[in-house]
């Protein structure tokens, strides 16, 4: 029988090598930095080697850490994924999940189907709304917000962050040349969401030629719209310039229904957050659902 290193010792090492610190490491296993940095000692004594260099600005790892990772980090996905597909064939019944239309459009619906094959006795029902979440009430099992943190008295896990960018249909520009700058757009017709949360001023022109240091009248001229599908569809016809969020209109810019018009782009400080009172997260239901939608989000990350 092969004897292996301590199992805690490895997730510390791992997490630690990836995240550059123990106290990231730490936030993620939920433990103390110290305990993080008690463990990777501990599997360096196993080995028999140093594994990272401690440095004021962080951690660097050492060849052999760097050697020893790649394979580690394999075995933890295959590991998860093995185990991630025997709950889901175990896992059956109705699991249900509220999230913004826009998102379930852009970024849920074109990958549910690899939900379906890998946890086909589950029975999503999807529901669409921007209502405050009342999980007892309405029967949620789990919700998608975007927002700067996860509610109160909820647990949160990151899904993806949010990437925004000018956009337009090609049709807009009649094969002509696309203006290169943000100034430029002042000179096209401009698609405004006035839903748009005071607090989040990269969904508004006015906060993007404002950063951009732009003057112009353009900023509050042309169609608005208080859904931001509505909003996205009046782009994909041609009614001119949206802000696309990237969850949002990856698939259409890939259909090449939209196209990126410049490029610059601002990083959203809210984030989507996978989020429901902590109980329901031991849910088998609901772990193989996050633990695809983790998966998936991964993937887009790399």
């Amino acid at each position: 029988m092969r004897r292996l290193p301590p199992l805690n010792a490895l997730r510390a090492f791992e997490a630690s090598a990836r995240l550059g610190s123990f106290v990231s490491a730490a936030a993620e296993l939920r433990v103390s930095a110290a305990a993080v940095s008690q463990q990777v000692r501990r599997l360096e004594q196993y080995l028999d080697t140093t594994l990272f260099q401690r440095l004021p600005r962080g951690l660097v790892l050492t060849d052999q850490g760097r050697d020893y990772l790649p394979e580690l980090s394999a075995g933890f996905d295959l590991l998860g994924e093995s185990t991630a597909r025997l709950r889901a064939k175990r896992a059956d019944g109705l699991l249900t999940v509220t999230t913004l239309a826009a998102f379930a459009n852009g970024w849920l619906l074109p990958r549910l189907h690899r939900f379906r094959e890998r946890a086909p006795r589950i029975d999503l029902v999807l529901k669409t709304s921007r209502a405050v979440m009342d999980f007892r009430r309405d029967a949620i099992d789990l919700a998608i917000r975007f927002a700067p943190t996860p509610g109160r008295g909820l647990q949160g896990e990151l899904l993806c962050r949010e990437e925004l960018f000018p956009v337009a249909s090609p049709s807009l520009f009649r094969g002509g040349r696309m203006p290169d700058t943000l100034a430029a757009l002042a000179d096209y017709p401009l698609l405004h969401d006035i839903d748009a949360n005071p607090e989040q001023p990269w969904l508004g022109w006015r906060g993007w030629f404002e950063r951009a240091g732009v003057r112009t009248t353009a900023a509050g001229n042309g169609p608005q719209f208080s859904d931001s599908v509505v909003l996205v569809g009046a782009a994909i016809a041609g009614l001119g310039i949206a802000i696309g969020r990237g969850p949002h209109v990856a698939p259409l810019l890939a259909r090449g229904q939209l196209v990126r018009v410049t490029q610059e782009s601002w990083v959203a400080p809210w984030s989507y957050y996978l989020m429901a009172p902590s109980a329901h997260f031991r849910r088998p239901l609901v772990r193989t659902f996050v633990d695809w939608a983790l998966t998936e989000a991964r993937a887009d990350a790399q």
